[in-house]
């Protein structure tokens, strides 16, 4: 009997780690293989000197910078958001379906925008990489409201409601929201951090060069996945080290059994400056979701027609619809065994939760580069020639995502319907779907 749960355990982590994990794995195998073979002057790669140094202080800069923008703008449209009407209230989680506007359309659109503004102005072009963060942190905005608005609305109202009995809204807002919040709020800019750090795609778009660009030009250049792999040695200790103090705050967090309610019983009454700076990050929010819009009619009425663009595109829209709809379907199963890991084992979560959610931080190419030194072998074809492996690239760096949802969905649920189910069930398949898969369902 006391076998059986290290047996469950052990079978979850080969199960998540074949998938999720596989490609880092790969590429530490492959390296330890090379430096074996006399490549050990490879790892000099693994340093970040010179013109590499410079690229790798500017791409934490604009990290840095993104994750700024996009919390602080969150938390101001999150304080914006208690004061309207509840029956508007589920507008504020509307930006979230933005997040299917990939990042370029938004640097085409505000790249036409700045171009447009110069020219009525009659100033220079601005800077790309003063473009490149602004792009980053609209495409990411999004994310920061609604990390700001989970982080936020899990203080309780009894602790808001007691401080603002001696003190006015805005003195409670500093020193008990944001204080009690802080840890995820922290968490929330690091993910946004460790997301803008692994992207190259924006500041490739105006001429920018960042390090994640560097890792994918070394594997162009000389097809060797160990020096790709040793070059992205930097982000990857920058990222990890990220995720572990994630893990660490989120540890401290303020844990209540409600989330997701506003933590003022009545609408909180802000003073003008702050309310001004609300009004600010309101009116930049629509100017995100309508800038890409419009600039995205005017072209194509100034084009032949959207049914016209689309349909040379049909196969390739069915290929993308094919490769995310499986890509959701099986992170959830994968999701719920890291999930269950996490979840059962007391003190694991703080030893291996980083661990899991490593694949986050791998830069995308390098995940690629990974897969390739997997799986392109003549006796792997039949996966390797086929549409599964995209499906497991981005199984590889969206599942963890799934497991954090889940996670987050369980740990906010009362653990005493799960001690009442068990003293009550008759077997355990009842349990998971009548009890546990209905809980879990929103997640």
């Amino acid at each position: 009997m006391t076998k059986s749960p290290d047996l469950r355990t052990l079978a979850r982590l080969l199960i998540f780690g074949a998938v999720v994990l596989s490609p880092l794995l790969a590429l530490v195998i492959a390296c330890l293989t090379s430096l074996l073979q006399g490549h050990g002057d490879w790892l000099l790669l693994a340093l970040p000197t010179g013109r590499r140094m410079g690229l790798l202080l500017r791409s934490l800069g604009l990290s840095a910078g993104v994750a700024l923008i996009d919390m602080v703008l969150g938390i101001l449209i999150a304080c914006a958001s208690w004061s309207w009407d509840r029956r508007w209230a589920w507008i504020r989680w509307l930006p979230l379906a933005l997040l299917a506007l990939p990042p370029y359309i938004h640097a085409l659109a505000w790249s036409a925008s700045a171009q447009q503004l110069t020219v009525l102005l009659g100033t220079p072009q601005p800077d790309g990489l003063l473009l490149s963060l602004w792009v980053m942190a609209m495409a990411l905005l999004p994310v920061g409201i609604g990390l700001a608005l989970a982080s936020l609305e899990t203080v309780a109202r009894p602790l808001v409601d007691a401080a603002r009995i001696r003190q006015d809204d805005l003195t409670t807002l500093w020193h008990v929201v944001l204080p009690l919040a802080g840890p995820l709020l922290t968490a929330g800019g690091g993910l946004i951090f460790v997301l803008s750090l692994m992207d190259y795609s924006v500041p490739s778009l105006f001429g920018v060069n960042v390090y994640a660009l560097e890792i994918f030009a070394e594997f162009s250049a000389s097809n060797q996945p160990v020096r790709a792999f040793l070059l992205s040695t930097p982000l990857l200790v920058l990222a990890a080290g990220g995720l572990f103090a994630g893990q660490a705050l989120l540890r401290h967090a303020a844990q209540v059994p409600v989330w997701g309610v506003s933590p003022w019983s009545t609408p909180p009454r802000w003073q003008n400056g702050f309310a001004l700076c609300q009004k600010i990050a309101v009116a930049l929010w629509g100017a995100q979701a309508l800038i890409p819009l419009i600039v995205l009619v005017k072209l194509t009425l100034g084009g032949e027609g959207w049914l016209a663009t689309l349909q040379p595109a049909i196969h390739e829209f069915g290929f993308s619809f094919g490769v995310a709809a499986a890509t959701a379907l099986l992170s959830l199963p994968l999701g719920w065994l890291a999930m269950e890991l996490l979840t059962h084992q007391a003190r694991r979560p703080v030893r291996a939760g980083w661990l899991l959610f490593l694949p986050v931080a791998l830069p995308a190419p390098l995940v690629g580069i990974g897969l390739v030194a997997l799986w392109n072998h003549p006796y792997l074809d039949g996966v390797y020639a086929t549409a599964w492996m995209p499906v497991l690239a981005a199984l590889a760096r969206f599942a963890p995502l799934a497991t954090l949802v889940l996670l987050a969905q369980s740990q906010r649920l009362d653990p005493l319907l799960w001690d009442a189910a068990r003293v009550f069930q008759t077997r355990d398949r009842q349990t998971l779907w009548r009890v546990r898969l209905p809980l879990l369902m929103p997640g």
